[in-house]
């Protein structure tokens, strides 16, 4: 119990900042009569969806993958550029609406005093907190009520206690802060003109993005790998920062809620091939964006303890390994690195049965 209080005490400071920013700014809001409501996701015109399910029905092959995604994107209201907006523009009209979804409470007026850089880091902080809680409440509700003692979720004897959920939660409040710089520093960096970053799948063409994508994601699979392994091997590295998140060691301590419980520095360092590899890619900003929030999903998924066998996926039943033997499964997404670098140790439900002759 010691754990959750010392954790309670680091994410209370910047939950309360938060709070109390954005009452204050409702409280504004309010004495200046500004209308509530907006909602980036109101951008959708009726006149853009007819033409993004025209394109769709026209187009075959790649090209109908494109139109598809297109019709996705124009359903939630992001901006798809128009023929006289740059890249830059483009980007630029992107972070805005992603800012949107978070920060439309805040009105007008009160978002305008804030600096760019501090509208920036409150959003992807709501955002990731949002996401973090409520995803990881579902996941928890899910796995341990409704499909409890099921292939679905885990046995109720393995179910990790009340103490030891709500500490991962106090740990992960407390590193999601500065886990929400990396997004902004993307943000920033990209805006700057200093990546290979592009905003519309059109620059390159569909087969040039999935080719961008694949490279792209082997640079974040190579990058985390030697990342975590490196803050194992390395004793500075695993006393200091990645011990943290080893506290939880056991099936009975492992939740989803473990998916974020890092130092916040450890965390930030395993998310830095995810930054460096817009310098070596060219890689579409939005879906860089949008693979930053993933790991967020991805990490909740690993840490169930539910070995969905779904190879070469690096699933919870290769991460669980990882919790208790502390040198096996480093990867991210896949079993790749670990198979090439000799450190894969294989779940015994994943294993193949020999038949008997």
């Amino acid at each position: 119990m010691t754990h959750v209080f010392t954790s309670a005490r680091g994410a209370a400071p910047s939950c309360a900042l938060l709070l109390l920013a954005c009452s204050f700014a409702y409280v504004q809001g309010s004495e200046m009569n500004v209308t509530y409501g907006y909602s980036p996701l109101e951008n959708t015109t009726d006149e853009a969806w007819s033409v993004a399910v025209d394109k769709l029905g026209d187009s075959a092959g790649f090209s109908k993958i494109g139109a598809a995604v297109e019709l996705l994107f124009t359903a939630i209201g992001l901006p798809l550029g128009t023929e006289d907006q740059t890249e830059m523009d483009l980007i630029r009209a992107q972070v805005e609406w992603k800012q949107g979804l978070a920060l439309w409470i805040v009105p007008g007026p009160v978002r305008e005093q804030l600096p760019e850089l501090v509208q920036s880091w409150i959003a992807n902080f709501l955002l990731a907190a949002g996401l973090y809680l409520g995803l990881g409440a579902v996941w928890c509700f899910f796995i341990y009520g409704v499909f409890k003692n099921t292939r679905f979720g885990v046995p109720e004897n393995t179910i990790p206690s009340k103490e030891a959920v709500l500490e991962q939660v106090m740990v992960s409040l407390s590193a999601i802060p500065l886990y929400s710089t990396m997004p902004v520093a993307t943000e920033y960096m990209v805006l700057k003109g200093w990546t290979l970053a592009y905003g519309r799948v059109s620059t390159f063409g569909i087969p040039s993005y999935f080719v961008f994508f694949f490279l792209y994601m082997m640079n974040v699979e190579y990058g985390v790998y030697w990342m975590h392994r490196k803050l194992h091997e390395l004793k500075f590295g695993y006393k200091y920062l990645h011990a943290t998140h080893h506290v939880y060691n056991k099936e009975h301590t492992l939740s989803p809620m473990a998916g974020l419980a890092f130092n916040p520095i450890d965390g930030m360092l395993q998310a830095v091939p995810y930054l460096w590899g817009m310098f070596l890619v060219p890689m579409h900003f939005f879906t860089t964006e949008a693979l930053l929030f993933a790991t967020a999903v991805w990490t909740t998924s690993i840490h169930d303890c539910i070995d969905a066998g779904m190879e070469p996926i690096m699933g919870a039943g290769y991460h669980t390994i990882h919790h208790t033997t502390y040198k096996h499964n480093y990867g991210h997404y896949t079993i790749l690195m670990d198979k090439l670098f000799g450190t894969l140790r294989v779940p015994p439900q994943s294993k193949p049965t020999k038949k008997n002759n």
